[in-house]
């Protein structure tokens, strides 16, 4: 019998994935499932103007106060660094290609995701993405090289053909046979969305 393959939509900088990555792969693992990551990083845009700036910015400040509430509920070390709605967190997606290939996709994903949020370090920073790497198992020259020389950096816009493919518009987010589930607060749904599956 053929695995069901849940796409998991993730973004480095995204708190709310830091919420949802520490329990997405064994909820997969415990349905009998294949995680399919994929790490996004959105294209640049200009910045909102006027009144939308200032809403946006509403926005974003209430999000870190609510994932932070979040992490305290759920008993997660919580101590993101200074917010900075320009960094560039193409370097950190390109590493995942490195990891992913070398088997270590899922230590190198909790990795950064733990020097971010619960560690309140620069991700952005090769040095420190370098540290992740070596934690997850990698070589650390290898895994700089790779970076220096961009090798895997022109894999990261790809995954936005498959997010058009599956109707993608923020992160974390879950795909399962084209029925979606998005924000770290739904995984109780997609757990039940498996279960289903199991006893049909």
């Amino acid at each position: 019998m053929t695995k069901r393959r849940v796409h998991y939509f993730f973004a480095f900088g995204s708190p709310f994935c830091a919420l949802a990555d520490p329990h997405i792969d064994a909820l997969v693992e415990r349905a009998g499932a294949e995680l399919v990551p994929v790490p996004i990083v959105p294209p640049a845009m200009d910045p909102p103007q006027g009144l939308a700036a200032t809403l946006q910015e509403f926005k974003f400040s209430y999000a870190l106060e609510d994932a932070e509430r979040q992490a305290r509920r759920l008993g997660m070390p919580w101590n993101p660094p200074e917010p900075n709605p320009a960094a560039d967190y193409l370097p950190a997606a390109a590493g995942w290609y490195l990891a992913r290939e070398r088997g270590r996709e899922r230590a190198y994903r909790n990795a950064v995701f733990q020097a971010r949020f619960a560690q309140g370090r620069d991700v952005t920073d090769a040095e420190v993405l370098a540290d992740c790497a070596e934690q997850a198992g990698l070589d650390r020259g290898e895994f700089l090289e790779a970076l220096r020389s961009r090798r895997y950096h022109d894999e990261v816009p790809k995954a936005l053909a498959l997010c058009m493919q599956q109707r993608v518009f923020g992160v974390p987010f879950f795909v399962v046979d084209g029925k979606r589930f998005w924000g770290h607060d739904r995984l109780d749904y997609l757990a039940e969305e498996l279960s289903l599956s199991d006893q049909s």
